[in-house]
C-alpha cells in the first residue's frame, strides 16, 4: 500500500508498526493505512487466481489452529 502523494511525515503509529515488522523507516509504503476498495478487489482477484479452490482459507485455518489464535 503506497502513501498518498505529498505525504512527507510518518506518524508515530506508522513508525511503531514499521519497527515491529522490521521495515525501513524511509520505505515508501504505509502499512497502517487501510486498503482502498480497488486494492481489496485486486487482492481478492489475486487470491482467486493463486488458489482457485480456496486453499488459502484452509491454510489460514490450519495455521490458526496450530498457533492457537
Amino acid at each position: 500500500m503506497t502513501a498518498p502523494d505529498g505525504q512527507s511525515r510518518i506518524s508515530h503509529k506508522e513508525r511503531i508498526a514499521r519497527a515491529a515488522v522490521g521495515m525501513p523507516a524511509n520505505h515508501i509504503e504505509l502499512i497502517t493505512r487501510k486498503p482502498s476498495r480497488a486494492e481489496w478487489k485486486e487482492l481478492t482477484a489475486w487470491l482467486a487466481e493463486l488458489w482457485p479452490n480456496d486453499e488459502y482459507t484452509t491454510i489460514v485455518a490450519e495455521a490458526k489452529h496450530e498457533d492457537g489464535w
